[in-house]
């Protein structure tokens, strides 16, 4: 190779080494994005509050089967429970990620994945998640954001109520003990008899470790130390 090729050979390394690590990707790839929403214009909402954990698109990456596929700028809708990914190339429009389990995406170090679950109705539905932990009993926060409708007013002494975000997140446990079920995600509150229901034959040894330990299972941190002990067991 003559000292000029080497040159351009050099160069083009070190340009593709630069872009694979820094630069955002203009277009997400077509099997992991939902193009049928990629022309919504970002336009600022008529309604009070926000749907948004982050109104501003931030550093993201999506994970496909354990390997990241697209860095960019991302946030996450919890009210259409969708994350959205900017579109660099025109700046005013988004593309929504495809729900698919063997995707997950991570917005400044949270780690959002798709899960299945029970519903009130006892239906099985899918959403995003975000994990608090590992292990056979994982402690699960679903970001939830509801939309309450306008409210005109009936008389002259009422004022107009605009449509309202209203969050309303919670906690969900999945036991994947079982790697043979087909195992879905438990909505729960966040109590202590909740949680010791869950450990089964270690029930009295669980107690006596929340007594030693002083845990108010009714504090997040605390139940994912209680179940991380739980796993380690």
């Amino acid at each position: 190779m003559n000292k000029y090729l080497m040159v351009i050979f050099v160069a083009n390394f070190a340009i593709s080494n630069i872009n694979g690590q820094n630069a955002y990707s203009p277009v997400p790839e077509e099997g992991i994005v939902n193009f049928v929403t990629s022309s919504s214009e970002i336009e600022p909402s008529k309604a009070k509050g926000s749907p948004y954990l982050n109104e501003e698109f931030v550093h993201g990456e999506v994970i496909v089967n354990e390997k990241v596929e697209e860095v960019g700028k991302m946030r996450y809708n919890a009210y259409r429970n969708e994350v959205e990914i900017l579109d660099n190339l025109s700046k005013d429009s988004y593309y929504s990620l495809l729900k698919r389990a063997y995707i997950k995406v991570e917005i400044e170090g949270k780690l959002y994945r798709i899960y299945t679950y029970v519903d009130n109705d006892k239906s099985i539905k899918t959403s995003y998640f975000t994990d608090l932990n590992e292990g056979g009993l994982k402690l699960l926060f679903k970001p939830e954001a509801l939309l309450k409708q306008a409210r005109s007013p009936s008389t002259s002494y009422e004022k107009y109520s605009p449509p309202t975000y209203v969050w309303n997140s919670s906690y969900y446990i999945l036991d994947n003990r079982n790697k043979d079920k087909e195992n879905h995600a438990v909505k729960i509150r966040l109590t202590k008899n909740n949680i010791l229901d869950f450990t089964g034959s270690r029930k009295n040894e669980m107690k006596l470790y929340i007594k030693e330990n002083k845990l108010n299972l009714r504090k997040e941190q605390d139940v994912i130390t209680f179940l991380n002990y739980y796993n380690s067991l």
